[in-house]
This record gives C-alpha cells, sequence and structure tokens, in this order.
C-alpha cells in the first residue's frame, strides 16, 4: 500500500517531491532550527521527513 502510495505521489508531483530543494524560509517556521531528533516540528525537518518518507517508499 505504502509503494501505491509514493509512486501515485511521485507521479503527479514529479521529481520535485523527492529531490527538490526546500525553501529556506521554512526553516524559520515552527520551532527554532536544528537537527530533526532536537526540533522535529520545524516545517523543513516535517518536509524533509515527508520527502525522505516517499523516496524511501518507491518501488523504482
Amino acid at each position: 500500500m505504502r509503494a501505491v502510495l509514493c509512486d501515485g505521489l511521485f507521479r503527479v508531483f514529479g521529481h520535485r517531491i523527492c529531490c527538490g530543494r526546500i525553501p529556506e524560509w521554512t526553516a524559520h517556521v515552527g520551532q527554532t532550527w536544528d537537527t530533526f531528533d532536537v526540533a522535529p516540528l520545524n516545517l523543513y525537518n516535517v518536509i524533509w521527513r515527508i520527502r525522505n518518507w516517499i523516496a524511501c517508499g518507491m518501488t523504482d
């Protein structure tokens, strides 16, 4: 099921969904920016974790 979802998201959003640049301003939203284990609710870290989850779940 995860592979189907990840592959579908990749088909819809293209290469940006797993390898696109995360905008710098996202590091200033939510918690003060730090590594994921220190500031997991920082927007940059949230986006990075979602992208990583999608990239690791793809079948290609």
